[in-house]
């Protein structure tokens, strides 16, 4: 049985560790370090420094004090729990000899006035604490129990193997991205720093591997993790940190970065932990096995799940989809003539473009109840399942809507704004309440709202529209009817049964079949646009023509034989092929 105090002490020394961290960053931030010549106090003796930087320095070594000490009780709590799980007992007996190496580092550090190589070494250590007490947290909170890979059998179990391991090579890019990150002082970022998109080479590196890895775990939750709530929250934020690193990164912003990796840090770390214990809800249930079965005499693990209501809101905003959306909103960002943004403004334009799509999608779900009811895909959303008022849905799908248009008036253009609110008015009005229900052109035209957030992040950064923004515009407009019409034949009896004029209802499937192909081939064409017109290089242009490859061979098979399987090859392909497509975009800048 483990001691209720562990829990608390557990957040305590994150918290403790996290905020020296931070302070530490300001002192690097002010160069505070060389006014502590004297170790382990500013002076020699008990006299007070006399300088403002001499007593933020001093108060950094305050509270890595607090935060040791912190770590060191829960090192002895560890010691006496012998019958404790090893992910939570472990890690805490690791924080001994991580001081002693620690110590005399900064011992060193001070009296040697390096710092900048042994400050790396002294972040490193002090992540790697904090990486501790975080993983140790996240195991005790979620209790006890077997693995994932205990839990399954088979193929079930090489696949949850294989995503555990990938979210752990997710928290280890983040650490190495954080250290990197840490390099980036005042002193180097004046100005722009003189290399690959205004970044060091190993910045470069480590930044993409970090997110081409966060993109690979992040497809993998979408294909095995989607119903896990607990996974998607978790993962969601990881992500967004990510975004907010890179952003820091390539505005070479010094300091901040440090604070964002370290919680990114965090964040990937207990994510690989949830990871590691939670098997897909899916998979469990299949087997028949519930919490309380797979902790059999053990205290039932606390699930740390969103309230039904929480989450049946958020489901009003479809998440799913927003993440893409502001995948390429993203990625426009950084492909401008005005170079990398800045971390602020790729935050106020990720916020505002999560709630201008939220808002949207919230209006469409009041508008589409009638609908949804009739699909089995949709039947048990909130508003047609009764758990959430038709009106309350339309009320939350405006207020977040303004509070969009808010945002990106105050924190981004007005252009951006503009196009931002004419997206909300398009999908949730335009294409909702006519196209959808009058016409089998609804995702032709319909598919213009979905194609704007890329212009809403051009915008955001220059104020202005230019020829690649369009042709960005047109590849997400042509991109779009493949990618239903190839849902919309798999759900064909149930638009139908709605009432929703779909290609394949009102034409016949040989017709959608057909149309899929040419609109595939008209897509990939305006992929390489981008090349003859200046905008990008060669390294996007092969990334396109690979890609683009792909998905014409998978519209071919759909076009020649029209099994369910070649069409559900093309529909989720078409979800990774567009991310693919603008993430070549932004490494093809920032290298180029």
């Amino acid at each position: 049985m483990l001691p209720r105090s562990l829990r608390p002490l557990l957040i305590a020394g994150v918290f403790a560790t996290l905020v020296a961290i931070i302070s530490g960053a300001l002192v690097s931030a002010t160069a505070a370090g060389s006014a502590c010549p004297a170790w382990p106090f500013c002076t020699q003796g008990l006299t007070l420094p006399d300088s403002i930087a001499a007593w933020i320095a001093l108060g950094h070594r305050a509270l890595v004090v607090i935060a040791i000490g912190l770590a060191l009780v829960l090192s002895v709590y560890a010691l006496r729990l012998r019958g404790a799980e090893r992910i939570v007992r472990l890690p805490l007996l690791i924080i001994p000899a991580l001081l002693v190496a620690q110590l005399p580092l900064d011992r060193l550090m001070v009296q040697l006035q390096i710092f900048d190589l042994l400050g790396v070494a002294h972040l490193a250590i002090a992540l790697l604490m904090l990486g501790c007490q975080a993983v140790a947290l996240a195991a005790l909170l979620l209790g006890g129990g077997l693995t994932a890979q205990q839990r399954l059998g088979g193929r079930a179990a090489t696949q949850a193997r294989q995503y555990a391991g990938l979210a752990w090579w997710v928290a280890g890019a983040s650490l190495v991205l954080t250290l990197v990150g840490s390099a980036i002082t005042p002193a180097v970022a004046g100005p722009r720093l003189a290399s690959i998109g205004g970044l060091p080479s190993n910045s470069s590196s480590a930044l993409l591997v970090a997110g081409l890895l966060m993109g690979a775990l992040a497809w993998q939750t979408w294909s095995q993790r989607r119903d896990d709530h607990l996974i998607l929250g978790v993962g969601g934020l990881a992500l967004a940190l990510l975004i907010i690193e890179g952003g820091l990164l390539l505005s070479a912003i010094p300091v901040v970065p440090v604070i964002v990796g370290a919680l990114l840090w965090s964040a990937t770390l207990t994510l690989a932990v949830i990871a590691t214990r939670r098997p897909p809800p899916e998979l469990d249930q299949r087997r028949g096995l519930n919490a309380e079965s797979l902790t059999a005499g053990q205290p039932v693990a606390h699930r740390l799940r969103l309230s039904p209501l929480i989450a049946d809101y958020l489901s009003l905003t479809k998440p799913k989809v927003i993440s893409l959306l502001l995948v390429t909103t993203l990625a426009a960002m950084f492909i401008t003539e005005q170079g990398s943004p800045s971390g602020w403004l790729i935050f106020w334009t990720m916020l505002g473009g999560y709630l201008a799509a939220g808002g949207a999608g919230a209006i469409n779900c009041a508008f589409d109840s009638d609908i949804d009811i009739n699909m089995g895909r949709t039947s048990r959303r909130p508003v047609p399942s009764g758990r959430i008022s038709r009106q309350a849905a339309m009320r939350f799908g405006l207020a977040l809507s303004a509070l969009s248009a808010l945002v990106l008036l105050l924190f981004t253009t007005p252009l951006a704004m503009l196009l931002s609110t004419l997206g909300i008015f398009y999908y949730a009005v335009f294409y909702t309440q006519w196209l959808k229900r009058s016409t089998w052109q609804n995702i032709v035209i319909g598919g213009g709202a979905g194609s704007l957030p890329p212009l809403v992040g051009w915008t955001a950064v220059t104020g202005t529209l230019s020829l690649p923004a369009i042709v960005l515009f047109a590849i997400i407009f042509y991109w779009t009817p493949p990618h239903f019409w190839a849902l919309a034949l798999v759900k064909e009896k149930d638009y139908a049964r709605a009432g929703v004029p779909m290609l394949p209802v009102v034409a016949g499937v040989l017709e959608t079949r057909y149309q899929i192909l040419v609109y595939s081939l008209i897509l990939v064409a305006l992929s390489t646009l981008l090349t003859p017109l200046g905008a990008m290089g060669w390294i996007y242009l092969v990334a396109a023509l690979v890609f683009g490859a792909r998905f014409l061979y998978d519209a071919w098979m759909v076009y020649r034989y029209g099994e369910q399987a070649h069409i559900w090859s093309l529909y989720k392909y078409s979800l990774l092929y567009l991310a693919l497509l603008f993430a070549a975009m932004v490494i093809d800048r920032a290298v180029l």
